[in-house]
């Protein structure tokens, strides 16, 4: 099969000078025989000018970070239902239409990293079980012994991505801890179609998930910066986050005819820097089986990948591990991971004299009429 032909890839967002994600998406290319490029477009605004580089016929596609994923949206032709349920766009899609244009489809991987990476933890636990990663993966609803539900630790758009990989998986309702109110009130506000509780002391943690047809929580994810807690708040996070990880683990008996349950529960830490996170520490520290959030960041990057190589922005095609095949995405996660290891990755085109540009620094940010959401 000839290579696909070569286009020019970009990140847009600010700052973005620290991110793998050109190591990633190129590894990639030169692994499809292409001479595609992906490099960082430092912006801390939608302009004219990029909406000008996203149009043009030689840009294959393109990736969307803070804080553009929401911004980016009234200027896209179309979003996907994952776009449209949490309010983000990370990804950029040039979909062929019949007339023989294209149609900009906006899409959130960030949703299938955080799915695809506990997918893939599922497969460690379990090498000899099928582990499906189309949209059958899930668990079975309502069980008898209690519902299986999900846990996020955090706020904002990579709480409402994580939550939605969450319930993807069949896991419900999906159990909050944040100490700020008016975040916990807009990710409920923002995402109607789930079920959330928040989890606010220990005290919560007793009366939902301690007893007999208590929901049982099987996954979790944690979305806070790595900061030391400083304030009361801040440590009940913590404290209220420890008191989840230390209730009991029963591998569950009720049937699953499709995912195996964890032989240890999961629990995907986002930040990665550091590596090993207070919170990444803490969990483990409690017996569950711990993924970094290198793991969500490759995996949304070949959701990416599969999506921009098919012209199609859906699940489906982003979880279909044949379309980059094992051998090109275990060269890329060697690659991405050995580059955030070596500070001197950074794309130097966006930096100077230290520090990183702002393309658009005092220019007006372009406006659109049209809603979206």
């Amino acid at each position: 099969m000839p290579p696909p032909p070569s286009k020019k890839y970009h990140l847009f967002g600010f700052p973005i000078a620290h991110s793998a994600a050109p190591t990633l998406h190129n590894q990639c290319f030169k692994s499809l025989g292409t001479e595609s490029t992906y490099t960082i477009w430092s912006t801390s605004k939608v302009t004219q000018e990029m909406l000008a580089v996203i149009h043009d016929d030689n840009c294959g596609g393109a990736a969307v970070t803070m804080p553009l994923k929401t911004a980016i949206i009234p200027f896209l032709d179309e979003i996907a239902p994952e776009s449209q349920v949490t309010n983000a766009c990370n990804t950029i899609v040039k979909v062929p239409t019949p007339e023989g244009g294209v149609k900009l489809v906006g899409q959130n991987t960030d949703i299938l990293g955080v799915r695809n990476a506990l997918l893939a933890a599922l497969r460690e636990q379990h090498p000899s079980s099928t582990v499906p990663s189309d949209a059958s993966a899930s668990y079975p609803p309502k069980p008898a012994s209690g519902p299986f539900a999900g846990l996020v630790i955090g706020g904002g758009a990579t709480t409402r991505s994580s939550a939605q990989a969450l319930t993807l998986l069949g896991l419900n309702p999906i159990f909050l801890i944040n100490r700020d109110e008016q975040e916990v009130q807009d990710v409920k506000d923002a995402m109607k179609h789930l079920e959330f509780i928040h989890l606010r002391s220990p005290t919560d943690v007793e009366t939902h998930l301690v007893g007999e047809g208590k929901a049982r929580i099987l996954m979790a994810v944690g979305c806070i910066p790595s900061f030391a807690p400083q304030t009361l708040a801040e440590r009940m996070v913590y404290t209220t986050a420890s008191a989840v990880f230390t209730i009991a683990y029963r591998i569950p008996t009720d049937a699953s005819p499709i995912l195996p349950y964890p032989t240890q529960r999961l629990f995907l830490e986002m930040p990665y820097k550091p590596l090993e996170t207070t919170m990444y520490k803490v969990a483990s520290a409690h017996g569950w089986y711990v993924i970094d959030g290198i793991q969500a960041m490759i995996e949304q990057g070949f959701a990416q990948q599969r999506m921009w190589l098919r012209g199609v922005a859906s699940v489906t095609v982003g979880s279909d591990p044949v379309i980059l095949g094992k051998q090109l995405e275990d060269e890329a996660r060697r690659a991405t991971r050995a580059s955030l290891t070596d500070s001197t990755t950074r794309d130097a085109t966006a930096v100077v004299a230290g520090k990183e540009v702002d393309r658009a620094e005092g220019k007006e940010a372009a406006v659109s009429t049209v809603s979206r959401l």
